[in-house]
This record gives structure tokens, C-alpha cells and sequence, in this order.
């Protein structure tokens, strides 16, 4: 679910409709979103419009910039229906780690760091889903992005060490290099993901100035920057080390063989993205698989071990 829902994010930023729904827990004060203009209350708009400035002025946003002709201005369907989707997959994910939460409470036998762990994961989730509305309040802003992005993935670490280490009988074991090695790929996945959401943050910058019909052109206007030239220098390091440590556990493995599987297709999508442009799928596939991997390498970190190694 989580995956699903990084993915849906990615689907939001990449159509700019992160302000598809100017409002929050409602879209344009309903329940179900309008499919028109026409269906909009502005009158209910209006009302809501001295609430919009206040959380604006607290995020850094010029508030004056908000009015409901401003905001009416910006009606698009189809972007309205994407956040809308996107806030709806947020439930079931909710839902998700409450469950969890709730057996591990309730599972005498769970083991006390799992709880704490489940318990962190719901409180994770809820802080994620208030800093969506900081999200919409702030106007998308970059910084406030990105924060709601890591915190996406702080909690695909808490929920991968659940599964390695909450099942019954012994933890799962992956022979072959160390933690020490491992962490080495873990360390360069995290660090590229770090600049690839500072290269997100240009072209989320290009399409709220330029529009989505401008993409053609973001290549050429990032190109030239640092955090794209590093972003994009950076993954062949990913793709080294990953090789050596497939030869180090002999190709063998669903998670290793999974992970090395992954990184080739991010450094195709990679090499796509940078001489054919910055094409919208690629980009929503790209940012997701981003998330499947630093899964798949923190989960052979936790259970690297060499041979001759303890449990």
C-alpha cells in the first residue's frame, strides 16, 4: 500500500496536481470532488478563503496570491480527480498499519521492539497525512515536498525491518557480503535519492512557472545544474557497487537478484530521462522504483550476514 501510494504521489507532482483539491479533508468543499466549474459552491469557497490565507502566511505563502477567483481560476478536473485518488489511497494505508498496530498490541508474543515499531509506524502515517495539508497550505513549496517525501520512505524502513524481523522462528538470512558491505549500496541509494529529489524540486519549479506543457524543455534547462550533473553521475557508483556485491553473494537470492534487477531498469529510465527528456511515466515509474529499491537494500542490509556469521 505504501508503495502504491509513493507511486500515486509521484503521479500528482509529475501532473502538477498537487493543488488539485485547495482544501482538506473536503475537495472544493465535497465529499466527491466536482467534475465542473459550474458544480463548484462559491459561496462555501469564499467563506473558506480567510482560513486559506492564514495557513498560506504560516507556510511561507503569499497569502494575497489566494482569492476564490484565483482559485476558481485554477479549476482542472482532471488534476482535481488525480489529488482526490491519491488522498482516497491514503486511507486504506492508514487502515493498514492500524491493523498492524492492533495485533501487535494485542499478539502477547510480539516482541516489544516490533510493537514499538508498529506503534511508530502509525505515528508516522498520521504525521504524513497532516503534512499533506501543509503540503496544499504551503503551496506546494519545495522543502515542505520533500519532508512529506522522506517521511514516506522513514516509514518504508520501519516496515521493512517489521517483515524481516516480526515473523516467527529465526530472522531470514542472506550469505554472502557483510552488512558493512551492503550498507556501502544502502548509503549510495540514499544519497542519490537525496539529489533526485533536489532535481524533482527544479522541475516542480519549472511546471509551476512554465506549465506541464513545457516539459519538452526541462532537459535542456536543468542539464547544465549541479544537482542533475551529480544526480546523474552518481548512479553508476549504485550500479558498481550493486554489480560487486552480486558477484560477492554468486548471483543468488531473490532479494539480491530483485535489487540488481531494479537497478538496471532506474539506470535505464535514468539514461532515458536525460537524453530523450523527462517524459511523464518514466518520471512516476522512476520515483517509485526508487522506493522498491531502498526497500530491497535495506531489507539484504538487515539480513546480510557472512559466511561463518551469527544470526
Amino acid at each position: 500500500m505504501l508503495v502504491l501510494l509513493i507511486l500515486a504521489g509521484a503521479v500528482v507532482r509529475v501532473t502538477g496536481s498537487g493543488l488539485g483539491c485547495p482544501d482538506w479533508p473536503t475537495c472544493w468543499g465535497k465529499l466527491i470532488p466536482p467534475t465542473h466549474r459550474d458544480q463548484v459552491d462559491v459561496a462555501q469557497l469564499e467563506e473558506k478563503i480567510p482560513r486559506f490565507k492564514k495557513s498560506a502566511k504560516r507556510f511561507g505563502r503569499d497569502p494575497d496570491e489566494i482569492s476564490a477567483d484565483s482559485l476558481m481560476a485554477e479549476f482542472n478536473p482532471k488534476h482535481v480527480w488525480i489529488e482526490y485518488i491519491n488522498r482516497l489511497l491514503a486511507l486504506p494505508m492508514l487502515l493498514s498499519v492500524l491493523v498492524l498496530a492492533g495485533v501487535s498490541y494485542f499478539q502477547k508474543k510480539t516482541p516489544l521492539r516490533i510493537r514499538k515499531l508498529a506503534f511508530a509506524s502509525l505515528g508516522v502515517t498520521v504525521l504524513n497525512a497532516l503534512f499533506g495539508i501543509a503540503v496544499v497550505a504551503s503551496g506546494l513549496r519545495a522543502g515542505v515536498v520533500t519532508v512529506h517525501m522522506a517521511l514516506a520512505f522513514l516509514l518504508l524502513f520501519f516496515l521493512v525491518y517489521i517483515i524481516w524481523a516480526g515473523g516467527e522462528g529465526a530472522r531470514p538470512v542472506i550469505r554472502g557480503p557483510g552488512r558493512k558491505a551492503v550498507f556501502v549500496l544502502l548509503a549510495c541509494v540514499m544519497v542519490e535519492w537525496f539529489m533526485g529529489s533536489q532535481v524533482r524540486e527544479m522541475t516542480d519549479h519549472l511546471q509551476m512557472e512554465y506549465g506541464t506543457a513545457s516539459r519538452p524543455q526541462w532537459i535542456h534547462q536543468i542539464q547544465d545544474s549541479w544537482w542533475f550533473l551529480a544526480h546523474r553521475s552518481f548512479s553508476w557508483s549504485i550500479l558498481l557497487v550493486a554489480l560487486y556485491l552480486g558477484v560477492k553473494v554468486g548471483w543468488q537470492g531473490r532479494v539480491p537478484r530483485a535489487t540488481l534487477a531494479v537497478v538496471f531498469i532506474l539506470m535505464i529510465m535514468g539514461i532515458v530521462l536525460s537524453y530523450a527528456g523527462i517524459h511523464e511515466v518514466t518520471q512516476v515509474l522512476h520515483v517509485g522504483l526508487a522506493g522498491v529499491l531502498i526497500s530491497l537494500v535495506f531489507y539484504w542490509w538487515l539480513a546480510a550476514r557472512k559466511d561463518g556469521e551469527g544470526v
